[in-house]
């Protein structure tokens, strides 16, 4: 259970930092929104304001996909999820640099 809490925290953190660069009201665009409908979403939203990251999309689909399927199942393979917390860590950062503007 533990891995669980940790990818869906992962994410939540990823999803965090690309509201915060993407959007003034998130209510709008996220709140109500299953985890399946972020994983298609918020990938867009950053690259749409951000054409840069287009390379990082299908990654950053695949991180919320990974917690999607481990709130589904209540559990996920280890390796994907230490990946899946890898990639988040790492994205989640290049986020934060775009509004520090580095």
């Amino acid at each position: 259970m533990a891995l669980v809490i940790d990818i869906v925290s992962a994410a939540g953190q990823l999803e965090a930092a690309i509201l915060d660069v993407t959007t003034t009201d998130p209510d709008i665009l996220l709140y109500s929104k299953s985890m399946k409908a972020k994983a298609k979403l918020l990938p867009q939203v950053l690259v749409k304001h951000y054409p840069e990251l287009s390379l990082i999309e299908r990654e950053l689909r695949g991180v919320f996909e990974a917690c999607s399927e481990a709130i589904d199942r209540k559990s996920v393979n280890p390796v994907v999820v230490k990946a899946a917390i890898s990639i988040a860590e790492e994205y989640r950062q290049v986020i934060e640099g775009l509004k520090r503007g580095n």
